[in-house]
């Protein structure tokens, strides 16, 4: 339309019903806009999980072992210089720290010697090996197989001192299977890892029939049929810090 002058008036007002325009509940976003507000989060997604890998392979050089360094050679001869030294620095200072933090101070020497043992939680530290009871019951040859699969052996019993710390862990009126069975063929007790049985530590346990093992109670050693079910006990070496 023209106004009084002549001039051509533009009609710029939108028409109702247009799909373009705003909503009461507000604006609406074009098909174009929430393809590309995807398109970031996919972005920033990978982002993320790139990091995530960065960090993970940062942390599994870091365990793997120390670099040897760079070779540098200085008159005629080829020396390894920084990353291997370094390295050796590091693993140092981590063990005093550790040592420091996680140790009681009089079983550290004056000269840097250590007697500070660790064990996997749930098992119990006494001299140089780490034990462990179970709460469940089973025969012995689970037993055994348990322990093997926790990293450790059944209980080998060497002096009457270990002995006696072992049955305070006993429960009442109860009895825990050990790694002693009785070889039929030779007539004899063994360990399992094949040391002689001390005739001081089972006093009174004599010959017995094939599939006889041996279980610790709270006063002595004695034998069970192999099939029967009971706790057991593992052992495993402590862990020299």
């Amino acid at each position: 339309m023209e106004d009084d002058e002549g001039y051509t008036v533009l009609n710029l007002r939108p028409k109702r019903g247009n799909s373009a325009s705003p909503s009461p509940a507000g604006r609406q976003e074009s098909p174009m806009s929430a393809r590309c507000y995807k398109i970031a989060l996919g972005v920033l997604g990978a982002f993320c999980i790139i990091q995530m890998l960065v960090i993970a392979l940062g942390a599994w050089v870091c365990q793997g072992p120390c670099p040897k360094g760079n070779p540098a050679e200085s008159d005629g001869v080829i020396q390894r210089t920084g990353g291997g030294r370094e390295c050796n620095a590091s693993l140092e200072d981590l063990f005093f720290r550790l040592k420091q933090s996680l140790c009681d101070p009089a079983q550290i020497s004056s000269a840097g010697g250590s007697g500070c043992k660790f064990c996997p939680r749930e098992w119990v530290l006494h001299r140089d090996k780490c034990y462990w009871l179970s709460n469940e019951i089973k025969t012995w040859s689970k037993s055994r197989d348990d322990c093997s699969k926790k990293g450790s052996q059944m209980l080998v019993i060497q002096d009457r001192e270990q002995m006696d710390y072992l049955q305070s862990l006993v429960p009442a009126g109860q009895s825990v299977w050990i790694g002693l069975t009785f070889n039929s063929s030779q007539r004899k007790w063994t360990w399992a890892d094949g040391a002689p049985v001390r005739e001081e530590l089972v006093p009174g346990l004599s010959q017995a029939e094939a599939n006889s093992c041996g279980q610790l109670g709270k006063t002595k050693i004695e034998s069970e049929i192999c099939s029967s079910e009971l706790k057991w006990l593992c052992q495993k070496a402590a862990f020299l810090v």
